[in-house]
C-alpha cells in the first residue's frame, strides 16, 4: 500500500499542474477579450461623440444668431379701479447703420444693404455718403416687433447695421387721473424708463422693468425675434391696480 502511494502522486501533482496553468490560460484570455471589447467600445463612443458635435455644428451654422441685444423690460402698466389702463408703455427699435470711415466701403456696404428690399428705401443715397462717413445713420425711428424689416435685417444685413431699442409712454386721453400720474424718463445707461414724479414715481420700484436678451436668429429662410429664454414677458415690469393701492 506505502509503495502505491509513492508511485502516484508524481502524476497528480501534474494534474494539478496542468488544471493551474488551464485556468491562468483562460484567466489571460478573457482579459484579452475584455481588453480588445473596451477598446472597441471607447473608440465607438469618440465616434459618436464627433458625429454628434459635428450635428451640433451643422445646426448651429443652420440656425446662426446674426444680432444679440440687451434691451429694457417693459414698464408696469396703471390700471384705473375699473379696469381702465391709465398709462402703458410700448417699445419702439430705431434703425441705425454705421457707415465705414473710407467712401469705396460705404459704398461696397450700401450696396449690399440695398438688395434688402425693405432697407433699400431707408439708405441715404449715394452722393450724400461723403457726408457720412464714419457716422451712424439713423435710418428709421419707430419701429415695432411686427414690422418685417426688423426680420430681414436680422437675416441679411451687415453688422453694421444695427437696432436700438427704446420705450414711448402712452397714457389714456382725457381720463380724470391724468393729474395724478406723473412723469417718466429714460435711464441713459440702460435705457429703462424711471418714474420722476406722481404715481409713475410713487411706485417706480414696482413698475420699472429689467434689462433682457433678445436674439436675432436667422435659418436663412425667415428670421424671428424671440428671448434668451423664450419668455417675453421676464424682464417687464409689474402692473399697479389703482383699487388695491392708494393713489
Amino acid at each position: 500500500m506505502a509503495g502505491t502511494i509513492v508511485q502516484t502522486m508524481p502524476g497528480a501533482v501534474a494534474m494539478r499542474r496542468s488544471v493551474e496553468e488551464r485556468r491562468i490560460r483562460r484567466a489571460w484570455h478573457l482579459l484579452i477579450v475584455f481588453a480588445v471589447g473596451a477598446v472597441v467600445l471607447f473608440g465607438r463612443l469618440a465616434w459618436l461623440a464627433h458625429h454628434v458635435s459635428g450635428q451640433q455644428e451643422a445646426l448651429r451654422a443652420k440656425h446662426r444668431v446674426s444680432q444679440e441685444l440687451w434691451i429694457p423690460g417693459r414698464r408696469g402698466r396703471i390700471v384705473a379701479a375699473d379696469g381702465r389702463v391709465l398709462a402703458w408703455s410700448e417699445r419702439r427699435f430705431r434703425l441705425l447703420w454705421r457707415v465705414p470711415d473710407t467712401l469705396s466701403e460705404a459704398l461696397a456696404e450700401r450696396t449690399e444693404c440695398a438688395q434688402i428690399q425693405e432697407l433699400a428705401p431707408l439708405l441715404p443715397a449715394a452722393a450724400a455718403l461723403p457726408t457720412c462717413l464714419g457716422r451712424e445713420v439713423v435710418l428709421e425711428h419707430d419701429l415695432t416687433l411686427s414690422d418685417d424689416i426688423l426680420h430681414s435685417v436680422s437675416a441679411w444685413a451687415p453688422a453694421t447695421v444695427s437696432l436700438h431699442a427704446y420705450f414711448v409712454r402712452q397714457t389714456l386721453p382725457g381720463a380724470p387721473e391724468s393729474a395724478l400720474l406723473g412723469e417718466v424718463e429714460l435711464d441713459d445707461e440702460h435705457g429703462l424708463e424711471r418714474g420722476v414724479s406722481g404715481l409713475e414715481k410713487r411706485y417706480d420700484q414696482v413698475l420699472r422693468g429689467r434689462l433682457v436678451c433678445l436674439r436675432m436668429i436667422a435659418d436663412g429662410r425667415q428670421a424671428m425675434v424671440m428671448d434668451e429664454k423664450s419668455e417675453g414677458e421676464r424682464g417687464n415690469g409689474d402692473d399697479i391696480h389703482l383699487g388695491e393701492v392708494s393713489p
